[in-house]
């Protein structure tokens, strides 16, 4: 089965069907394997992520840079008590 993952977000293990669940962990195994094998894989190239954390979390912090660096990505990490968040504005501005 063809699936069309493009664009969606997996947030809990009820949003995919089991064929989009297979896909992705196929798609996890092919990037795990082609990282063992030293394989270049830069999917994420030009691509920059925005983290910003309300608490600080040390490893999910690692665990996206890592994986953005991985994918050929950057990670920017932004603490909210250095932005205007912690001045009373709120996400949405």
């Amino acid at each position: 089965m063809h699936t069309f993952l493009h664009g969606r977000d997996l947030i809990g293990d009820l949003d995919f069907s089991k064929e989009e669940v297979e896909t992705v962990l196929d798609v996890a195994f092919d990037l795990k394997r082609k990282r063992a094998l030293n394989e270049l894989t830069p999917y994420l190239r030009d691509k920059v992520l925005a983290m910003l954390f309300f608490f600080s979390s040390t490893r999910t912090r690692g665990s996206f840079e890592a994986g953005m660096a991985h994918l050929g990505g950057h990670a920017a990490f932004i603490e909210s008590r250095t932005t205007q968040i912690s001045h009373g504005d709120t996400p949405k501005e």
